[in-house]
């Protein structure tokens, strides 16, 4: 079994200056004792402020049966 780490990046269009790529330098160094670490960033437009939330950086990690 190994262990993968996936980072997704969910950003939006609304034109607010974040610091995404400080952000998953951060997440990267706290992720420990992983074979793999995959990033995917998905854009979503944000219409209502209650949307905001959705915006960030999710992580998950999982063991798969190496083949």
């Amino acid at each position: 079994m190994k262990k993968i780490a996936e980072i997704l990046v969910i950003e939006d269009f609304s034109g607010r200056s974040n610091q995404v790529d400080v952000q998953i330098q951060e997440v990267m160094s706290k992720i420990k004792n992983v074979d793999e670490v995959k990033i995917s960033r998905i854009h979503v437009p944000i219409w209502t402020e209650d949307a905001e939330n959705l915006s960030g950086i999710h992580v998950v990690v999982r063991e798969v049966a190496e083949t």
